[in-house]
């Protein structure tokens, strides 16, 4: 065989193919353009979308646009809490309104802007990278260079090149902190950093580093994420707090409606929406998710080369977008953050969905046990837990009654146990696992600490 004939081998077929000046890539990027999107961005969570396409919020867009209203008089906005489950439209309407307030204070010779920083995509949850991302994201408002390094430079340092910007660009400006929960901090630290940065923000202007009119929005899934935060900062911080509920399958239907036009006209099978929000709503009704899976449907048809979405392609997307998102959230943990978080997971799957911290502990220790690993206190373990509810798997609650009439930790999954168990049981660590065997330890001391 002779390696240099292009008409043999493996090696001859690839050099056929770059000798005739064509490759799979070119045929793709040369090709026409098959797609079933007329507008892809209408359904990118990052676009920020007119208020008239929100739906089932007018209450929140009317409060909001009543406390953004002082800026067009010259006034300071009062600060703002948005606070609800994930995927309610708090970061979606805040954003609209301070996007129209901006045009109307161009309108009127006010500069005004916004500035959004979302924490829980940093890679780093203490107070100097916020800082650090607050002061970039504001330098990029603002035009100018933020010449800041991520490290090397004190926050404090950070702190002023912060308001130098602000004070020199704007004379009116709105921090959103979204994702506030996420701005933990070290674990040595005794307060949170987003407690810090709140005392800081809420001080800029009485300790007169500024003579811009700062307030803030702080959006949270977490409504008493302020029982945490320093007695100093409660002092204050006095928001006023807007509350956003979960959307029904009917109201997820009018939102994907209202996006429909993200799809060329008979780009969508007959009851796709209506598909799509029935998931949504059985993911506690996240209009987000939602949208992200009516998009992903969209993709999966175009890979396909198909010209409709079907039904078929929104079970595919969701069973994927499903699993790639617990692998997110999972993929770097200790192995005894997975033993915390499985051991909490084989409980809610046997208990309605809550898991309660004593039970969960007794879980753990019994994994530990079994593949000899070192049993954590039952606070390192709710700590573990913790943490995953900082990337949205679950939330917790302390409560009483029950185990003895104490009080205790109570964890909600907010992610599907199913996945997660299955996610987990991937690793190695799980393999000599029974889980038929943990849920029935878990029911019975359910059981019996109820008695």
């Amino acid at each position: 065989m002779n390696p240099n004939d292009p008409t043999t081998g493996d090696e001859g077929g690839g050099d056929q193919i770059q000798n005739s000046g064509t490759s799979i890539v070119d045929d793709i990027l040369d090709g026409e353009s098959k797609t079933v999107f007329q507008n892809k961005q209408l359904v990118d969570p990052n676009t920020i979308v007119d208020h008239d396409r929100i739906y089932g919020r007018d209450e929140q867009l009317a409060a909001e646009a009543r406390a953004f209203r002082d800026t067009l008089d010259g006034e300071r906005p009062p600060d703002l809490l948005l606070y609800g489950p994930s995927g309610t439209g708090k970061s979606l309407t805040v954003k609209a309104v301070a996007e129209k307030v901006k045009d109307r204070a161009e309108q009127n010779g006010i500069n005004f802007d916004f500035v959004s920083v979302n924490f829980k995509t940093m890679e780093s949850h203490t107070l100097d990278r916020a800082v650090w991302k607050l002061g970039h994201q504001t330098a990029k408002k603002a035009g100018v260079a933020w010449e800041i390094p991520r490290k090397g430079v004190s926050t404090d340092a950070k702190y002023v090149r912060l308001y130098e910007i602000v004070d020199e660009h704007f004379e009116s400006l709105v921090f959103i902190l979204d994702e506030i929960d996420a701005l933990t901090g070290r674990n040595a630290d005794t307060e949170p950093a987003y407690s810090r940065l709140l005392y800081s923000l809420s001080r800029v202007m009485a300790e007169q580093h500024v003579d811009t009119l700062i307030s803030t929005v702080v959006i949270t899934n977490h409504p008493k994420f302020r029982e945490n935060v320093d007695s100093r900062t409660d002092s204050s911080y006095n928001p006023t707090g807007i509350h956003f509920s979960d959307y029904d399958a009917d109201e997820l239907i009018e939102i994907l409606t209202r996006r429909r036009d993200a799809f060329k006209e008979d780009a969508l099978d007959e009851g796709v929406i209506e598909l799509v929000a029935a998931y949504g709503a059985k993911n506690e009704g996240d209009a987000r998710r939602s949208i992200d899976l009516l998009r992903d449907a969209g993709e999966l048809a175009n890979q396909n080369g198909d010209s409709v979405v079907t039904a078929e392609h929104v079970h595919r997307a969701n069973d994927s977008v499903l699993k790639n998102r617990v692998l997110e959230i999972v993929d770097g943990m200790t192995v005894q953050k997975k033993l915390s978080l499985y051991a909490a997971a084989i409980v809610a799957d046997v208990n309605g969905g809550a898991a309660p911290s004593p039970a969960i502990y007794k879980i753990y220790q019994a994994l530990c046990n079994h593949s000899s690993r070192d049993v954590y206190t039952q606070e390192t373990v709710n700590s573990h837990i913790n943490k995953a509810g900082t990337y949205g798997v679950l939330e917790s609650d302390r409560t009483s009654g029950g185990f003895k009439r104490g009080v205790y930790l109570q964890f909600t999954f907010t992610e599907p146990v199913e996945a997660v168990i299955e996610t987990l049981e991937e690793d190695s660590a799980f393999d000599e696992m029974d889980s038929s065997k943990l849920r029935s330890a878990a029911k019975r001391f359910l059981a019996n600490s109820s008695r």
